[in-house]
């Protein structure tokens, strides 16, 4: 899939030596999210937010692990909106979850870009002739250093709380072919447990996290999917 930070070059080019460097690796020259998220509390970043410090390992850990997360989601809710017998609402939901969770990974993938990019630009910056310059950018280099390298001593946390197993998609897959009504319910089961494996991980991120637009789409997350999973345990309790 192709990505692109759009804007990255225009905001450079207006400014010079460590400022670029600086404002490049905080994020102020990153597109706002895209996520479209209305919940009080959750709202995306306004196009220029700067986020609250650098980006830490638990920030970078969060993208590293909910994008793919979010990949299963969208694979879960196609399989259920193929399986004609399963209900309206349930339908409904996984259209909703396929439309939040897309915007959401084509954000994230584009921070997690820039993020990297910004490693390049501190080494360039590096050789500038100010002693002041060459301090400020091995400075920013050794941070953005550590975001590239990933998550760091997180790496050993689970980044795939909630996943469903080959197994479980080979079920629903099977089930959408030929009992519609079973897939419902099995994609409900399934999909709670995923969403309460992605609320563990959104929790990290708010309380570990440094950077602004990380702990904003955390706290979507927490926000949003509470709410779908309390619409699935209804929709559980109405099958006979």
């Amino acid at each position: 899939m192709s990505r692109r930070v759009a804007g990255i070059g225009v905001c450079i080019a207006a400014v010079t030596g460590a400022g670029a460097l600086a404002i490049m690796v905080m994020g102020l020259i990153i597109p706002a999210p895209e996520t479209g998220a209305t919940a009080q509390g959750s709202a995306p970043l306004s196009v220029g937010a700067a986020p609250d410090g650098f980006p830490v390992a638990a920030d970078y850990c969060f993208i590293e692990g909910m994008i793919p997360h979010h990949e299963q989601a969208l694979e879960l809710s196609e399989l259920v909106l193929g399986a004609a017998d399963a209900r309206e609402r349930t339908h409904a939901l996984a259209a909703f979850i396929e439309r939040d969770q897309s915007a959401e990974i084509a954000t994230m993938q584009k921070w997690q870009d820039a993020w990297a990019a910004a490693v390049p630009a501190a080494e360039a910056a590096a050789s500038a002739p100010s002693h002041q310059s060459a301090h400020a950018a091995h400075s920013a280099h050794e941070t953005a250093g550590k975001v590239a390298r990933g998550c760091g001593s997180h790496i050993d946390h689970s980044l795939m709380k909630g996943m469903a197993t080959p197994d479980q998609l080979a079920e629903l897959e099977g089930l959408a072919r030929t009992d519609g009504a079973a897939a419902d319910r099995l994609f409900l089961e399934l999909m709670i447990v995923h969403h309460e494996g992605a609320l563990e991980m959104a929790t990290v991120a708010v309380k570990e996290g440094s950077n602004a637009f990380v702990r904003s789409t955390a706290k979507h997350v927490l926000i949003e999917q509470e709410r779908e999973i309390a619409a699935m345990a209804a929709l559980l309790e109405e099958v006979p």
